[in-house]
C-alpha cells in the first residue's frame, strides 16, 4: 500500500554506517593509547617486557571499559526503541478489540485515497455495525458487550490480509476495513466471510449490518466513507444481518437467510 515510516531507510542505513565506522576507530584509538604513549615518551612502543605485558594490560583494560560501555550504551537505546515503538503501537491501535483505531483508520483512510488517485489504483471500503448492540448491551451488561467488540475486532483480522488490509474500530460499535486492490464483488464476498462467521459465533444471537463502496477517481476520504455509511444504513433498513452495496446491490446470497 506504500503506507509505512519506511521512507527514511537509506538514510538511517548511512547513518548506522558512519556510527559504526567511527565507533571502530575511536576503539581502535583508545586500545592503542597506551603504545602512543610510550611510543611519544621512549621513542619505541616498548623497552622492555614489563612495559610490554604492562601495555598489554592497559589495552586490555580500556578494551574492556569501551565494549562495557557500549553493550550498556546498546541496552539503554534498545529499550528507548522499545518503548517508543510500544508507545506509537498504543496510539493506533484501540485498547479494547486491539486493532487499530479511529484515529489511525483516518490516517491510513486518507494515504489509500492520495495513493489511489496518483497510481489510478482501486481499493473498497467496508462500514460496519453490530445490529442491536445497545439493546444487547443493556440486557447482559457492559462486560457482555467488550467480548462482543473483542470477538468482532478478532474476526475481522483473521478474515483480511494481514500487513496488507486494515481493519479498525470506528467508535462505538462500528468497525471499518479498508481493503487495497480489491473491486466491489471481491469486497462483498469478504464481508460475507466476516458477517457469516461473526452470525456463527454467536448462533445467530446478535450480527452486522455492512455497507461497500469502491474507491472512485476524484474522490475523497469523506465522499468515500458516506458512501459505505449509506450502504450500511440500507443493510440496516432491510432487517440487518446483510451486506449492502453503495449501488444498493442485496442478493440472496447476503441475504439474513445465509
Amino acid at each position: 500500500s506504500g503506507f509505512g515510516p519506511m521512507q527514511f531507510d537509506r538514510s538511517e542505513t548511512s547513518f548506522e554506517t558512519l556510527f559504526v565506522v567511527v565507533s571502530l576507530f575511536l576503539i581502535l584509538l583508545i586500545g592503542a593509547t597506551p603504545w602512543w604513549v610510550d611510543l611519544y615518551q621512549t621513542g619505541a612502543l616498548f623497552q622492555s617486557r614489563r612495559a610490554l605485558f604492562s601495555n598489554i594490560v592497559s589495552t586490555s583494560l580500556n578494551l574492556v571499559m569501551v565494549f562495557l560501555l557500549i553493550y550498556l550504551s546498546t541496552q539503554r537505546t534498545q529499550r528507548q526503541q522499545s518503548r517508543t515503538l510500544e508507545l506509537q503501537r498504543l496510539s493506533m491501535t484501540d485498547h479494547l478489540t486491539e486493532i487499530y483505531n479511529s484515529r489511525f483508520f483516518h490516517h491510513r483512510l486518507e494515504k489509500e485515497v492520495e495513493r489511489a488517485n496518483r497510481q489510478k489504483e482501486i481499493f473498497s471500503l467496508l462500514f460496519l455495525d453490530i445490529d442491536g448492540f445497545k439493546r444487547y448491551n443493556d440486557s447482559y451488561g457492559h462486560a457482555a458487550g467488550d467480548s462482543i467488540l473483542k470477538e468482532a475486532g478478532q474476526i475481522i483480522l483473521r478474515m483480511i490480509r494481514e500487513g496488507v488490509d486494515c481493519g479498525a474500530r470506528y467508535g462505538g460499535d462500528e468497525f471499518s476495513v479498508i481493503l487495497i486492490d480489491t473491486d466491489l464483488e471481491a469486497a462483498m464476498e469478504i464481508g460475507e466471510r466476516i458477517r457469516y462467521a461473526f452470525h456463527q459465533h454467536r448462533n445467530g444471537m446478535i450480527s452486522l449490518s455492512m455497507g461497500v463502496a469502491v474507491f472512485k477517481r476524484g474522490d475523497t476520504p469523506q465522499r468515500l466513507l458516506k458512501r459505505a455509511d449509506d450502504a450500511m444504513y440500507r443493510a440496516k433498513r432491510k432487517g440487518g444481518n446483510r451486506i449492502a452495496s453503495e449501488s444498493g446491490w442485496i442478493t440472496f446470497r447476503y441475504d439474513k437467510t445465509a
